[in-house]
């Protein structure tokens, strides 16, 4: 009952904004930005039949492996139409195809001049605001002194399994999802594409941690959807974000896709803002569609504005309701996986998921601290229409990155555990490349510690990617082999378990990472019949990272494994 009647308070409250908002545009006069939407796509040269006009390859093929067909939406905005209203003196900002709409700035007596333009929908102020920013984020701790002590005892390696040998400062982060065993199989997001949307991207062209990406040339593209001058700016939330996901620094840090392919986009504008942002965001997204991302990472949101009449109130919460997160929609039904950031709310006025994170059919990511407990500053859900958010969470708590000046830094947000988990998503669907985005966000999904009792604060919990590596099929003589190795991590007791091609023996060796010899066994095993053996002299092995192999008269397989 009382929700319906907030609904109908919320309709009448909104088509009472509409009209002044219209109004106010046609008659104030004051420099502003406006968004000018076109009632069609007509005169127009591009056409669904030749996708290749307006879409790269790589965009046609993401969209034809996953079964999804182009639509009106998908065309570009009419030239035409955008060069007309540039000829009224109108400087166009940003355009987007999905919602058929420019953003221009002009002088706002100047509107009157789109009166009775048979193309022209509407138009709609988009007044200043300052968004609620986190300055937790912002605060940069050096971990290589302050926790040197505890990371030389092996204490975080202890902990998830990952090696602090190697990910440095990024162990804990990198072990609580399980993401080293998805790295030691192989899988670091090569020949996946990301799109990171952020603020500038300060010195991203300098740091260390980038080194390999720049000389692989695995930086893709850079553009920028603001006003400001370049895409680097003096902001450096993206380039931190940024490196929680790419880095490459062994022993340092070592980021959660090292391997992938780059896209960095601009939309977040410093000092004074506009709620244009949202508008920035969408061109962003929609470039990086036609670009042919796998996936989008994203830690910015918008909740409560410094102008309270651009609030977004929980019932905004739909995911529809907003253009950000109905365009966050659009996306993943174009086969994108979207990962967006919860918000820094949970411990504020605004305590929700931020927008365009309540949008459906992407993932939000909540954070929790180093032990896996939730951080008390991550939004919280659930949605308006009773959706669970956040979908997941992953360590957003001194979570490591590489600062602008290149040391290793801690910082809080659920802008970090954004990119973290982002980068697993898509070293995920490396290994399954015939999976599409809803199955591969799915598969995630089961595999998070609270999936059968998703909550509002964890949403389905922490996922453990090293339950979704698939099963080592390879062998020289092209039958299938498989060997799987659990629990893994394991402490005392290791079970490994064999489904063989066919009747002979096997050989069974466990290796250090340096290919010493530990333990070795010989057993006749019978095709298709599942073998287990049970390995106890790994009790007095030290934790660290190792590797099984199973070898037949028909080929050899290998897996790695952690204690």
């Amino acid at each position: 009952m009382y929700r319906m009647i907030f609904y109908i308070l919320r309709i009448i409250l909104t088509i009472t904004l509409v009209f002044t908002v219209d109004l106010t545009a046609q008659i104030k006069v004051a420099p502003g930005r406006y968004r000018v939407e076109f009632t069609d796509k007509s005169h127009n040269v591009y056409t669904v039949d030749r996708p290749g006009d307006f879409l790269s390859d790589r965009a046609i093929e993401r969209r034809k492996k996953q079964n999804i067909h182009l639509t009106q939406k998908d065309l570009p905005v009419s030239q035409y139409y955008i060069d007309s209203i540039s000829k009224l003196g109108m400087k166009v900002l940003n355009v987007s195809k999905w919602f058929n709409s420019i953003v221009v700035k002009c002088d706002e007596k100047d509107l009157g001049l789109l009166d009775g333009i048979s193309f022209v929908k509407k138009n709609r102020l988009t007044p200043g605001k300052k968004k609620n920013g986190d300055h937790r984020e912002n605060t940069e701790i050096d971990l290589e002194s302050i926790f040197s002590s505890f990371f030389q005892s092996g204490g975080l390696q202890t902990l998830y399994g990952a090696s602090d040998d190697y990910y440095g400062k990024a162990t804990t982060q990198i072990g609580m999802l399980g993401g080293h065993v998805l790295h030691n199989s192989g899988y670091r997001g090569k020949g996946m594409l990301i799109a990171v949307i952020d603020g500038g991207f300060y010195n991203v062209d300098l740091l260390s941690g980038f080194d390999r990406m720049h000389h692989e040339d695995r930086l893709v593209r850079l553009k920028n959807f603001t006003i400001h001058e370049d895409i680097f700016g003096q902001n450096n939330h993206g380039s931190n974000v940024l490196s929680i996901i790419a880095a490459d620094l062994p022993g340092r840090m070592v980021g959660s896709a090292p391997d992938a392919d780059y896209l960095l986009l601009r939309s977040e504008e410093i000092g004074t803002e506009y709620l244009v942002e949202e508008d920035n965001w969408i061109s962003a997204v929609e470039f990086a569609d036609s670009i042919g991302v796998d996936l989008v990472s994203t830690s910015l949101g918008y909740s409560i504005f410094d102008d309270t009449l651009q609030n977004h109130v929980w019932t905004d919460l739909d995911g529809r309701t907003t253009r950000a997160s109905y365009a966050a929609t659009m996306a993943s039904a174009r086969g994108i996986i979207v990962c967006l950031s919860a918000g820094n709310d949970g411990d504020r006025s605004w305590r929700y998921v931020s927008v365009p994170g309540d949008a459906d059919s992407i993932l939000t990511i909540g954070a929790v601290d180093r032990q896996g407990k939730y951080a008390s500053f991550s939004s919280i859900g659930p949605t308006a229409d009773g959706r669970i958010k956040p979908d997941l969470t992953a360590m957003g708590k001194t979570t490591a990155y590489q600062g602008s000046m290149g040391q290793i830094n801690s910082g809080n947000g659920t802008s970090y555990s954004t990119p973290l988990l982002a980068g697993f998503m898509a070293c995920l669907w490396q290994a399954h490349p015939d999976k599409n985005n809803m199955e591969i966000i799915q598969m995630v999904k089961e595999s998070a510690d609270r999936y059968n009792h998703p909550d509002s604060l964890y949403g389905y919990g922490i996922p453990d990617f090293a339950k979704l590596i698939p099963e080592n099929t390879t062998s020289s003589s092209g039958l299938s082999y498989k060997m799987s190795i659990f629990p893994d991590p394991f402490s005392n007791k290791l079970t490994i378990r064999l489904s063989p091609a066919r009747h002979g023996n096997v050989n069974i060796r466990i290796l250090s990472v340096t290919g010493q010899s530990i333990y070795e066994h010989t057993a006749y095993v019978i095709e298709n019949d599942a073998y287990e053996l049970l390995v106890e002299e790994t009790v007095n092995l030290d934790p660290g990272i190792f590797i099984v192999e199973s070898q037949t008269d028909i080929g050899m397989v290998s897996s790695k494994f952690v204690k």
